[in-house]
């Protein structure tokens, strides 16, 4: 009985609430239906083949862009590093699916940039080949412009961290800066590299927008053409658990390799890497190779969002696009609130009760944010179905059901950032108010409170932005009538109004830039 308090037992109800959906797609794994052997010997095979493509071409391209990146900024001086320092996370800011919108609609076959090639030079589409943007290649390039400032972020906190007596010891063996990069840089470095790979791969294989616009078959849009195509929410869940048992490896995966791989230096012997200055035609070398990754993952989509923006604002804001504004900023606002005070009320358990309940707990409900939103949707959907056929009401296709779904799947930013928090005030302040006779209650609101709060706020514009952009989820779960910026951006495109779908598609930039200066500044100062 010694777990039992009133905040352990809320945090055992929270943590089981959101491992139900979970729990019930892995019990969906091994049941059977015909439309389950129809996609067996029709189609899952692609999805097999298409995903792991995916996920091959994502890591070569963003591990080559992420690291090569973190390592010009890191070690050397030249010409716009300050400004590439926070210039190369801003394609963060786009979510893949936009950015496959304005891709297709700048470089398929009538694509604005297709056009004027064409008439530049004076010749017609047969005599002139062109790389096939709405492929899977394709999807392949543009998630990875947008997510190689995972493998970036990760590997310059890594490379911030190592120490220069390293390379001053590289050095006094005679060995060039090839050498040094080769032989000493890139094998310390692999677990960073790693990390940020398997978090890009992640999402690529979690990604429904890029996947549907551009034609793909994936897991994800296997599950959607599965439940809406097939009216399978059985098949679609078995799919669904399937998808997330990988993601598990994945994340199984990335914490093995990171295990007893700890090069940092630390200690007496520490000295922050001095940057070198670079000159010549190294220095226009470094300025191309981070100045192409911020052009085309960030600088030419935004520009020609920019001028899709101005061309089509008048005919898309009206009172209704107003409605799906409102919307959009209420769910995200108190979607954020909400998961901000459920995940204080886990991670102060933890801090209060330090034992092995309290940190399982938290290791499961932060695992909801590696299932794609998809997944969690058909797992809630099923849920949902339980209960209203149990208690025989309806409470599928109501707000909750979303609300529920953000809960499950962004948690874990809270707890991150509380936990983060929680580290930088010593256990002693607690000490300290149980002799004076403080109650805990007093404790909590003169001294914790205060000292968190900076966590608790950015963990909550963290969330809100990703509420606000995420599109499958949203999809699945939204009450009937019920549109967000996301959902709507994704029906213009399916309208073939690629131009108009750039107007909400600016305000979900636009507040996730804000966001991303803010995360890559804590980031970095951290």
């Amino acid at each position: 009985m010694k777990y039992l308090n009133k905040l352990t037992v809320s945090s055992v109800f929270l943590t089981l609430l959101i491992s139900v959906p979970a729990i019930i797609l892995i019990s969906n794994i091994f049941s059977s239906s015909d439309n389950w052997q129809h996609l067996v010997d029709t189609v899952l095979f692609e999805y097999v083949f298409n995903s792991l493509y995916i996920m091959f071409g994502v890591a070569v391209i963003t591990s080559i862009l992420g690291f090569s990146t973190a390592y010009i900024t890191s070690l050397y001086s030249f010409t716009g590093s300050a400004f590439f320092h926070y210039a190369l996370i801003l394609p963060f800011a786009i979510p893949t699916y936009i950015m496959s919108y304005i891709y297709g609609g700048m470089f398929d076959i009538t694509g604005t940039v297709t056009r004027f090639i064409l008439d530049l030079l004076g010749k017609n589409l047969s005599e002139v080949y062109f790389f096939d943007i709405m492929s899977i290649d394709g999807a392949i390039i543009v998630m990875s412009l947008v997510l190689y400032p995972y493998v970036y972020l990760i590997c310059k906190t890594y490379l911030r961290a190592e120490s220069s007596s390293i390379i001053d010891a590289s050095k006094t063996m005679g060995l060039s800066d090839f050498q040094i990069f080769y032989k000493v840089i890139l094998p310390i470095s692999r677990p960073a590299i790693v990390a940020g790979v398997i978090l890009a791969v992640m999402e690529a294989v979690a990604d429904f927008g890029v996947m549907d616009y551009y034609g793909v078959s994936t897991f994800v849009t296997g599950i959607f053409r599965t439940w809406l195509g097939m009216g399978s929410v059985e098949d679609a869940s078995k799919l669904a658990s399937m998808l997330m048992l990988f993601i598990f490896m994945l994340i199984f995966l990335e914490r093995f390799q990171r295990r007893n791989k700890r090069y940092k230096s630390s200690g007496k012997d520490f000295k922050p890497i001095a940057k070198r200055k670079l000159k010549g035609y190294k220095n226009v070398l470094a300025f191309l190779i981070c100045f192409f990754p911020f052009f085309f993952g960030f600088l030419l989509p935004f520009s020609q969002m920019t001028i899709w923006f101005f061309r089509s604002y008048k005919d898309v804001i009206d009172e209704d696009f107003l409605t799906i504004l409102y919307q959009t900023l209420s769910l995200g606002i108190f979607s954020a609130v909400l998961i901000t005070v459920l995940a204080f009320i886990i991670t102060y358990n933890v801090r209060l009760h330090k034992n092995k309940l309290a940190d399982n707990l938290i290791q499961v409900s932060k695992l909801g944010y590696s299932i794609p939103g998809a997944v969690v949707a058909v797992g809630i959907l099923s849920f949902f179905s339980s209960i209203d056929s149990l208690l025989d009401i309806l409470i599928s296709g109501t707000i909750l059901g979303i609300i529920f779904g953000y809960i499950v799947r962004f948690i874990a930013i809270s707890i991150n950032n509380f936990e983060s928090g929680f580290s930088k005030i010593p256990n002693s302040y607690d000490d300290a108010c149980k002799t004076m006779g403080v109650s805990s209650f007093h404790t909590f609101y003169k001294i914790i409170l205060p000292l968190i709060k900076n966590s608790a706020l950015a963990g909550s514009i963290v969330i809100f932005i990703e509420v606000i952009k995420e599109l499958p989820l949203t999809m699945i779960l939204r009450p009937f009538n019920f549109d967000t910026l996301s959902v709507l951006s994704h029906e213009l495109v399916t309208q073939a109004q690629v131009i108009e779908s750039s107007v909400p598609a600016m305000f979900i930039v636009g507040l996730g830039i804000v966001s991303v200066l803010i995360l890559a500044k804590k980031m970095i100062k951290d």
